[in-house]
């Protein structure tokens, strides 16, 4: 007798002994107490698979039947008439299970398309069991990217779809082929996959263009893209387009131009079209723009914005380089027709050379407006500081909103010189007369007078006199006579002028600038004034004339005179006897007078003299009598004196 572990071992040292289908004849049970044979095995398989009705755990079928599981794996996969495997492989589906399965396989079949993955879950079967359900079904079934359907459905869909490409072919127009065209409603990808075999087996390639859409297939004749291509050109070339954007042509039309470049090369060889950056825009539909412009300023000779009447026709970034384009060929075609309006451009603007004068002239109207409002301004306040500006702002601020035209004018930089030189003409004429004004005033207050005293100073011969009364004539002139012209020249509205304002400034600070005056410097000073300001010397008439002036003051102060007055009174005597023997006038004060007697004293007779000379006296006592008064008088009147 063999003990167990030598049988097992005498079976381990067999050949492996295998059926056709890889299940061995004779088997060591699991349970390793004996063997089981094959015919025992299948037979119990059978039995099992066949009579249950509820999926079979592989394990519990291995145990029951004590043979190993990869055996019952391989009775399983040697049957699938009878049983097929759960997805994941660890339970057995029986036959009536497994039949229920197929026909629910073959029906779908017969309605086009299958899911492998959406049936195997549904079902709970494993993939490869999927291709023994599959088998029952009479027609061949294909497989593509996850799908089953038998060849018999895929011809149907072809024949369908040569059909439809082929009338697209005929009819030379696109075919968009949807699911509903189709029997059983197959899905856009399989619709796609048929076009393409259909295109290899009919040699479509070359004809037909085939474009994948989200729920569709688009079919279009290359002949017909290029007929749409043709009839889109020639409808830019027409100016029924205006324009074309070119990144959407290239996407529709990228079989015939593979990339933007080829595009744009090819539009930029074109007739009749202009291409700006990504835009092929009609030549000819500017041309009616342009036609349109020019009779609109025929008709109503008004302003034309270029850009406005494009609108929004033409894309923004092409607007300023083909309105640009247009002026410039509606400007040249008035200008070929002399007897026409003439055509200018101002900023975006083209209008008629009448308009743009037309705005000029109002230009120039608001420049005189500010100028005058500016004199008036320095006329209510003559002694203000601020001087008269032309400021391109004002004159801004006077045109009113609907004045485009001008606005526009104004910010070109000849028309605001053109403007300004307006303003100061207009300025110019009000300080002309201003000037002449002042001259006037100037010459007769202050030029006469100081000629005259100067004439008087130069007639003493004493030189310590002439050198005391040259000291006091200079500080009155520094003191009084020219301040004092000055504040009433200006308080009377006569430095107005720039020129009059400017030179009587620099006047000033030099006379501020005096410390110690002398009649010398002072004369240079206002000879150069005088110079600046086109103001001649008085004539010799003119100031005989002012001497004859200051010499009747100077009488009627001796009528109107008090007694208390004597120094006055004698002062105001000697100084006219002096002035009626020479040139000119002394000034003088009251200390200076019994120097300018002695000066008399060989030009007045004894009697004359002697009468001055006791006037002096009472002069200096204040006991001038009414009879001594009226005899000063009397004498300063006299011819003779």
């Amino acid at each position: 007798m063999f003990a167990e572990n030598d049988v097992k071992d005498i079976f381990a040292l067999f050949p492996p002994q295998q059926t056709s289908d890889f299940v061995p004849r004779l088997a060591l049970s699991s349970s390793r107490h004996g063997f089981v044979t094959l015919q025992f095995v299948q037979a119990q398989f059978r039995s099992r698979v066949t009579k249950e009705t509820q999926r079979i755990s592989l394990s519990a079928l291995a145990s029951d039947l004590d043979i190993d599981q990869l055996l019952v794996h391989q009775l399983v996969r040697n049957h699938p008439k009878l049983c097929i495997f759960s997805a994941d492989e660890e339970n057995i589906v029986p036959i009536d299970e497994r039949e229920a399965i197929g026909k629910e396989a073959v029906d779908s079949l017969s309605e086009g398309l299958v899911s492998k993955a959406d049936f195997v879950a549904r079902h709970d079967v494993s993939p490869k069991s999927l291709h023994y359900l599959l088998s029952d079904q009479n027609d061949q079934v294909l497989e593509t990217d996850g799908y089953f359907y038998t060849k018999g459905y895929a011809d149907q869909i072809m024949d369908t779809v040569k059909g439809m490409v082929r009338k697209a072919l005929n009819d030379v127009q696109a075919v968009v082929i949807k699911p509903e065209d189709l029997h059983n409603n197959p899905p856009t990808w399989f619709i796609l996959h048929t076009v393409e075999k259909a295109m290899q087996f009919e040699d479509l390639a070359s004809k037909i263009n085939v474009q994948e859409n989200a729920d569709s297939v688009t079919c279009t004749p290359k002949q017909y893209l290029e007929t749409k291509r043709d009839t889109t050109v020639q409808d830019l070339q027409s100016g029924a387009l205006a324009y074309l954007d070119l990144h959407k042509f290239a996407s529709e039309f990228s079989e015939l131009f593979p990339t933007y470049q080829d595009v744009s090369s090819h539009f930029q060889q074109l007739s009749g079209i202009d291409v700006v950056g990504s835009f092929a825009i009609s030549q000819s539909w500017v041309s009616k723009v342009e036609q349109d412009c020019i009779r609109i300023l025929e008709q109503e000779g008004c302003t034309l914005d270029v850009t406005e009447v494009i609108g929004s026709r033409l894309p923004p970034s092409t607007i300023d380089t083909i309105a640009a384009k247009a002026k410039d060929a509606i400007i040249a075609n008035f200008s070929q027709h002399s007897e026409g309006p003439k055509i200018v451009r101002v900023g975006p603007l083209i209008l008629t050379e009448t308009r743009r004068d037309a705005a000029l002239d109002e230009l120039s109207g608001y420049a005189k407006e500010d100028a005058e409002a500016q004199w008036r301004g320095l006329q209510d306040d003559p002694t203000r500081a601020e001087d008269i500006k032309f400021a391109r702002d004002r004159v801004k601020a006077m045109i009113p909103p609907t004045g485009l035209v001008q606005r526009l004018l104004l910010d070109q930089r000849p028309v605001e010189k053109s403007l300004e030189e307006h303003f100061w003409s207009t300025i110019s004429a009000f300080e002309t007369p201003n000037e002449e004004d002042f001259a006037m005033y100037w010459t007769d207050r202050l030029l006469t007078r100081w000629a005259v005293y100067n004439t008087g100073l130069a007639s003493i011969t004493d030189q310590k006199l002439y050198d005391q009364l040259g000291d006091l004539l200079a500080t009155y002139a520094h003191k009084d006579l020219i301040p004092d012209t000055m504040a009433k020249a200006r308080a009377q509205g006569l430095v107005l002028s720039r020129k009059t304002r400017k030179n009587l400034a620099r006047l000033s600070s030099i006379v501020d600038a005096i410390k110690s005056a002398d009649t010398t410097y002072l004369s240079s000073a206002l000879d150069k004034f005088n110079k600046k300001q086109n103001i001649a010397s008085p004539s010799p008439d003119s100031l005989s004339a002012a001497k004859q002036s200051m010499l009747a003051d100077m009488l009627r102060r001796l009528q109107k005179q008090k007694a208390s007055d004597g120094p006055v009174l004698f002062l105001t005597l000697v100084s006219v006897l002096y002035a009626k023997q020479n040139d000119g006038v002394v000034y003088a004060t009251g200390k200076f007078a019994p120097k300018l007697l002695k000066l008399l004293k060989g030009a007045l007779g004894d009697e004359q003299f002697g009468k001055v000379e006791a006037w002096k006296e009472a002069a200096k006592s204040n006991s001038l009598s009414a009879e001594d008064r009226r005899g000063m008088a009397e004498m300063a009147n006299s011819e003779d004196s």
